[in-house]
């Protein structure tokens, strides 16, 4: 009979790895945008719109990069935490691991929610890291 933690961790790694597939369509979007903001980046239309909204394009375009960039690190690292967890959802060995790649995750996902100063993503960005990380802990506790 399969342990409730080693279902969960099955389950959460499913989730993850669908999630880092969607984040990975989401961060090629945000690539595309950038580039096209980038190449209009030196239009006096698009200087003058960011100094009336107290900023420079120069500064809009590195804050897109930087996102996408996170957006795309954010997406690799939960399909290769989903993978992993999902290979190992019954190996007690690998558990250390696992959680290890569950933290990681979950402080991706809070740099995101400040990156985003989206707060209400908090019940959603974390979520699933964290019954990742619970069901880590439970797999690691079968081992002792």
């Amino acid at each position: 009979m399969e342990q409730k933690g080693s279902m969960l961790l099955k389950v959460m790694s499913i989730i993850m790895i669908v999630g880092g597939i969607i984040g990975a369509v989401g961060s090629v979007l945000m690539v595309l945008l950038a580039g096209v903001f980038t190449s209009v980046a030196n239009e006096t239309e698009v200087k003058l719109a960011a100094a009336e909204a107290g900023t420079s394009s120069g500064t809009v375009t590195a804050a897109l990069w930087i996102g996408a960039i996170f957006l795309v690190a954010s997406a690799v690292i939960e399909i290769i935490a989903g993978v992993k967890g999902k290979k190992n959802w019954n190996n007690p060995a690998a558990a250390k691991t696992l959680l290890v790649w569950g933290i990681i995750c979950a402080v991706m996902s809070v740099i995101g929610i400040i990156i985003s100063q989206n707060f209400l993503s908090v019940l959603t960005g974390l979520v699933v890291p964290v019954l990742y990380i619970v069901g880590a802990v439970q797999l690691k506790k079968q081992a002792q």
